[in-house]
């Protein structure tokens, strides 16, 4: 069974009632985590019990596939619902889901498989999205529509804050790159709004970016974009500096390539520049505007694409074990830079 990212959150709620075996899996780890939560919650409601919550790291499914076979058979001692978790390479899994999916019916657990990336012709995911009994949840940044969701429930609901619409439009475009820092960073605005004030203002917001490095993450961005390799590697040292985790770099370098990936998109279909640039939903931030717009004649589909391309890469590879993230990451935006340079 295929879920949609529009009806991820919901199924991991219910996610026991909908299937017997899961695949959570994705880009953005933050959101995978979230995700995660929602379905031991799910699975366990008032009753956790460590005793029924098995887990498999890697290294022991690619020891022995069979031991998830077995423990997802196996009865609780104890009586209650179990949860077994697993994670490894393709292939691992796939043997050992395998053998699960011969005899459903003998599954004592629900089954969680939790991964990074997968492209759509991988063996697990293909089984997931199309076998009886098992379900395929994407878990990818934020897309804008959910932005606004985020939002509320964090300002409005839980802190009982009203967000004035500059404010909104300033968060929106630069949140999203992943679940879990999205939600740090409302956190952190709250925090900072303190609990006598009525609402979050723009000022607010440019007061709280400096010290998550959000806004100045433009800085390195539209570097980036502006093929100035020097200021790449300064920016990219600040944002090191500052605590930013690098994935969350990548993440983030990938929505504003999206940007203007839409941006020739529309203009391949006949629009102007002015009306493709004008039709970007959540709006560019009016700080950020002009340089966009100056940027976008060097970023057509093609040039777009291909940079995405690079940063898709690169993700996969410092998700490996003893990656050397960082050295990576500043080589993708290096690449990325080179290929956006004007002329090239």
């Amino acid at each position: 069974m295929k879920i949609s990212s529009a009806n991820a959150d919901a199924f991991c709620r219910t996610a026991p009632q909908r299937a017997r075996v899961v695949l959570i899996y994705g880009p953005d780890r933050g959101l995978v985590q979230e995700r995660v939560k929602l379905v031991r919650a799910a699975v366990f409601g008032d009753d956790f019990d460590p005793m029924n919550h098995v887990r498999f790291t890697a290294n022991e499914i690619e020891a022995d596939p069979t031991r998830l076979v077995d423990e997802a058979r196996a009865l609780s001692l104890m009586g209650g619902p179990r949860l077994v978790e697993a994670s490894g390479n393709d292939a691992d899994l796939v043997r050992a889901l395998t053998a699960l999916q011969t005899d459903l019916d003998k599954l004592a657990a629900f089954v969680m498989i939790v991964a990074d990336e997968l492209s759509p012709r991988a063996k697990i995911r293909v089984m997931a999205e199309k076998s009886d009994g098992f379900a395929a949840v994407p878990c990818y940044s934020d897309e804008v529509s959910v932005l606004p969701t985020l939002i509320r429930q964090v300002l409005e609901e839980e802190h009982g804050l009203s967000v004035s619409a500059d404010a909104r439009q300033a968060l929106q475009g630069h949140l999203g790159g992943d679940r879990v820092l999205t939600l740090n960073e409302l956190q952190k605005l709250a925090l900072y709004v303190g609990a006598d004030a009525e609402e979050v203002t723009l000022e607010d917001v440019l007061a709280c970016a400096p010290n998550a490095a959000g806004l100045e993450l433009d800085r390195l961005l539209f570097a980036i974009t502006a093929g100035r390799a020097a200021q790449v590697d300064t920016e990219f040292d600040r944002q090191l500096s500052a605590g930013t985790d690098p994935n969350a770099v990548l993440s983030m370098l990938r929505l504003h390539l999206n940007r203007f990936m839409a941006v020739g998109v529309a203009v391949d279909e006949g629009k102007t520049m002015q009306a493709a640039i004008a039709g970007l939903r959540p709006p560019l931030f009016f700080k950020t505007k002009d340089v966009f717009t100056a940027q976008a004649r060097d970023w057509p589909l093609v040039r777009s694409l291909a940079a995405l391309d690079l940063v898709r890469d690169c993700l996969a590879a410092v998700r490996q074990t003893d990656a050397p993230t960082i050295a990576l990451t500043r080589q993708c935006l290096f690449d990325v830079a080179r290929s956006g340079r004007p002329g090239r």
